[in-house]
C-alpha cells in the first residue's frame, strides 16, 4: 500500500498511471483517494461504511497516517489478538512470543465483541485528561511542598539558634555564679591564713625574745640568778605553748585547698548529649492522586483475561527479625502502617509484637502478657492483636507500648483483619466474628472449612483452608462467591488482596506464594523457595504503596514492589 501522503496523489488512480490529486484518506484501506474515487468508495458494499478524512497538508503529516495495521516487528498484517497480553499480533508474533497463549482470537472477532467503541474511546480520552489533570495538580503540590520544606528548614534553624543562645546564656549565668563563689572562697581562705600567720608571728616573736634572754642568762648571770629567773621564764614558755596548742586545736593552722566538684550533669554531658535533636519526616497522602476513572474498573476495550500474568515483583528489602528471650521465633502475621513501619506478631513464648522499619531496622519490642497470633493496623498509632490463650483481642498503643483495652472472645482467636471500623477475627471454631472497636459482636459468619487467617476487602471475605488446599471468596454473610484450589499439600494459610481484588496466598508447606485472579479462575505462582521462602505464613499487601510483605515463620521477611 502506498503511504506517500505529502505528494497528495490518489493511490487508486496511480495504479492506472493517472497522477490525480488526492482529497481524502481512507482510514480502513489506508489509502489516499481523490474526489471521484471517494464517490465510488461510498457506493460499494464493502467500503461504503469506511471512514474518510480530508487531507490537509498543513495539519497532517505522514506519521499521522502511517499504517497501524502492520506489526512493528515483522511488517506483517495484524490478524490476531492475544487476550492474555492484551495486544494485537501477526502470524510470526504467534510463533515467536505467543506459543503458550491459549486465548488468541482473530482481530475481527475481537472487534465485534467490543461494546460501544465510541463510548470506550471517549472513556480513554476522559482518562487521559484525568491523568493530566491529576499529574498537573500533583506537580503543583510538589512545588508547594518544596517551598514548605524550605520554610520548615528555616524555622528549625531559627529554633536551634534560639535554643543555643538560651543554653549559652544559662551557661554564662551559672559560670558567673561559680566564678563569684570561687573569688569569695579564695578571699575567705586567704583571710583565714593571714589570721593564722598573724598569731604564729606573735607567738614566734615572744618565743624569740625569751630565747635571747636565755642565751644572755647563760653568759652573764650566775647560776643562782639564772635559777631565780627560770621560774618566771617557765611561766612565759608555758603560756606560749598553750597559745600554740590552742592555735592547732581550732584548726586555724590547717592547710586549705580549693577544688571543683563538677555537676554530674556536666560530667556526662558529652556522653549523654550526642545529638541536638532528631530530624523527623512525616508523610501525608496526596490529595490529588485519586483518579476519577481508576484503572481495572471496567474500562478495558476488550474482554481480556485477568491481569495476574502482568504482575511483576521487585525485591526492595529482606531482613531477619531480632531474636528474643526464647530461642524460637514464630512470625504468624504482618501488617504495615501508612508511614511504612512494619508490625509483626511473634507466636512464640517471646510473647511480643515487633515494630521495624522498611529497611529492616528494629524500632521497638512491645511485650504482651500472652502469646499473640494475628495483627492488624487500626490507625497511625494503634494496632490490634489476638491473644490466643486469653481469648482476647488487645488494642495496643504503639507509642506507649501499652494495651489500651481488651475485647473478650468466646474461643481462642487467631487471624485478624480490619476494615471499615470493624475487626474480623478467625476463631478456633467454624466461625469468623465481626466485632466493632467498642467490643460489640456485629455478626458471625460460618466458614466453609477450618481457616486460621482471613482478609476483608471491598465487602468481600477471603480465607484459605490448609486441610482442603482451597481458597475462598465469600460475601460478608458467608455465602461463597467462588472457590479455587491450590495443588495438593500446598497448605495455603496467610491471605491478602490487592486493590484490584487479586488474592495472594502464602503456602507454608510448598514454600511459595500464589496469586489468584479476582474471579478465582486463574492462578499463578509468584514466589518460591528459590526466592528464600521457607514455611511462609504471614503475608500482607499494602494497597496504598503496592508493596507485598511476606515473612517466613522463622522471621525472615521480604518486601516486594508490585507493578504490572
Amino acid at each position: 500500500m502506498a503511504t506517500s501522503i505529502p505528494t497528495c496523489i490518489c493511490d487508486i488512480c496511480i495504479t492506472n498511471d493517472i497522477p490525480k490529486t488526492a482529497s481524502g484518506w481512507c482510514l480502513e484501506c489506508e489509502e489516499a483517494i481523490c474526489t471521484d474515487c471517494e464517490k465510488q468508495h461510498g457506493c460499494m458494499k464493502l467500503t461504503k461504511n469506511h471512514k474518510i478524512i480530508p487531507i490537509d497538508d498543513n495539519k497532517m503529516s505522514t506519521s499521522n497516517l502511517d499504517s497501524e495495521q502492520e506489526c512493528n516487528d515483522h511488517s506483517q498484517k495484524l490478524d490476531f489478538f492475544c487476550l492474555k497480553h492484551s495486544q494485537p499480533c501477526c502470524v510470526t508474533c504467534i510463533f515467536e512470543k505467543h506459543k503458550r497463549c491459549q486465548e488468541l482470537k482473530p482481530l475481527p472477532e475481537v472487534e465485534k465483541g467490543m461494546t460501544s467503541f465510541d463510548s470506550s474511546f471517549s472513556n480513554l480520552e476522559d482518562r487521559v485528561e484525568d491523568i493530566i489533570e491529576s499529574i498537573t495538580g500533583l506537580l503543583k503540590e510538589k512545588q508547594e511542598n518544596k517551598t514548605r520544606l524550605k520554610v520548615q528548614k528555616n524555622n528549625i534553624i531559627t529554633e536551634v539558634q534560639t535554643i543555643r543562645k538560651s543554653i549559652n546564656r544559662h551557661f554564662d549565668k551559672v559560670q558567673l555564679i561559680l566564678m563569684e563563689g570561687l573569688e569569695k572562697e579564695e578571699k575567705t581562705q586567704n583571710e583565714r591564713i593571714d589570721m593564722c600567720i598573724e598569731k604564729l608571728s606573735a607567738i614566734l616573736k615572744k618565743v624569740d625574745k625569751l630565747s635571747s634572754k636565755l642565751e644572755q642568762a647563760k653568759q652573764h648571770k650566775s647560776k643562782f640568778q639564772a635559777f631565780l629567773a627560770a621560774f618566771e621564764w617557765d611561766k612565759t614558755i608555758e603560756k606560749e605553748e598553750k597559745a600554740w596548742t590552742s592555735l592547732q586545736t581550732d584548726k586555724l593552722s590547717d592547710s586549705a585547698d580549693i577544688q571543683l566538684d563538677l555537676s554530674s550533669i556536666l560530667k556526662e554531658f558529652e556522653k549523654d548529649l550526642t545529638e541536638f535533636g532528631k530530624i523527623e519526616v512525616t508523610y501525608s497522602p496526596s490529595k490529588k492522586l485519586l483518579l476519577e476513572n481508576p484503572p481495572n474498573q471496567g474500562h478495558s476495550l476488550t474482554s481480556a483475561s485477568s491481569a495476574i500474568y502482568k504482575i511483576n515483583m521487585t525485591n526492595i528489602c529482606s531482613f531477619q527479625t531480632p531474636s528474643g528471650t526464647s530461642r524460637e521465633t514464630l512470625i504468624t502475621d504482618i501488617d504495615m502502617l501508612d508511614d511504612g513501619r512494619i508490625i509483626l506478631a511473634d507466636n512464640s513464648p517471646n510473647r511480643r509484637l515487633i515494630l521495624m522499619s522498611q529497611e529492616g531496622e528494629l524500632i521497638k519490642i512491645i511485650q504482651l502478657n500472652d502469646i499473640c497470633f494475628g495483627v492488624a493496623v487500626i490507625d497511625k498509632t494503634t494496632i490490634a492483636t489476638t491473644l490466643v490463650k486469653k481469648k482476647k483481642i488487645a488494642i495496643v498503643d504503639i507509642d506507649s507500648s501499652e494495651v489500651q483495652r481488651s475485647i473478650s472472645m468466646s474461643e481462642e482467636c487467631y487471624g485478624l483483619s480490619f476494615a471499615g471500623e470493624i475487626l474480623v477475627v478467625s476463631l478456633d471454631d467454624p466461625t469468623f466474628q465481626f466485632v466493632n472497636l467498642s467490643g460489640k459482636v456485629v455478626s458471625s459468619v460460618w466458614k466453609a472449612d477450618y481457616a486460621d487467617y482471613c482478609c476483608v476487602h471491598n465487602n468481600k471475605l477471603y480465607y484459605a483452608t490448609s486441610s482442603g488446599d482451597s481458597v475462598f471468596e465469600a460475601k460478608l454473610n458467608g455465602d461463597i462467591v467462588w472457590k479455587s484450589y491450590c495443588q495438593k499439600y500446598d497448605f495455603p494459610d496467610g491471605i491478602t488482596t490487592d486493590a484490584s481484588g487479586n488474592v495472594f496466598v502464602a503456602c507454608k508447606s510448598s514454600k511459595k506464594v500464589i496469586v489468584f485472579g479476582k474471579n478465582g479462575k486463574e492462578s499463578r505462582v509468584l514466589l518460591t523457595k528459590e526466592n528464600g521462602l521457607n514455611n511462609p505464613r504471614a503475608i500482607h499487601y499494602k494497597r496504598e504503596m503496592n508493596i507485598l510483605l511476606v515473612c517466613n515463620l522463622s522471621g525472615q521477611c521480604f518486601l516486594y514492589k508490585v507493578t504490572d
